[in-house]
């Protein structure tokens, strides 16, 4: 994994940070052969992890910032099997062909799930901070045919005190991998 401090980032645009990303990509069980859509990519960081390690990637954002950020990412680690899209997933996922999903946003999340689940795309993972998301995730992707495993992971990083050291909790995600036979 990329450190995250070798991104380049905006403290409005989220990244993946480096142990999600782990987690994340391990979930996503990627090969070499695979083309995969990353829905709200934000920095880019799951964007370039999964570009390393597989055929292709598709990354989507709505945002400008966001969209430039992502691009500005793939150029510093040339990363060249990557289409960076700037638009609103549910607009742009019917045009595209890739295997797997990767859902880093969820704006509209029943409509892409809808969208994917037409597609025949029988491996997602979707992550987010939200529990009402992650509920609702669940129950879109289950009222699909999809076996669902949700996986909740707090990271906390050390740091130095004078008494010794403490770790600083970040906030816990919800990573959700789905998969259909």
């Amino acid at each position: 994994m990329i450190p995250d401090s070798e991104f380049i980032r905006k403290d409005n645009i989220p990244i993946t940070k480096e142990e999600i990303r782990a987690v994340s990509i391990g979930k996503l069980n990627l090969n070499k052969d695979d083309v995969v859509v990353d829905i709200g990519c934000g920095s880019g960081g799951m964007t370039v992890e999964m570009a390393k390690r597989c055929k292709f990637v598709y990354a989507i954002d709505y945002l400008d910032e966001a969209v430039e950020l992502t691009k500005q990412n793939l150029d510093k680690f040339k990363i060249k099997n990557c289409e960076v899209i700037k638009g609103r997933a549910e607009e742009v996922l019917e045009k595209l062909e890739f295997n797997k999903a990767f859902i880093g946003g969820t704006k509209n999340i029943d409509k892409i799930i809808e969208i994917l689940n037409k597609k025949n795309i029988n491996h997602i993972v979707a992550n987010t901070i939200v529990l009402e998301n992650a509920v609702k995730i669940i129950n879109e992707l289950e009222c699909r045919g999809y076996n669902v495993e949700a996986v909740n992971i707090t990271v906390s990083y050390s740091k130095k005190i004078p008494s010794g050291h403490m770790f600083l909790a970040k906030n816990p995600i919800t990573i959700i991998k789905a998969v259909k036979e």
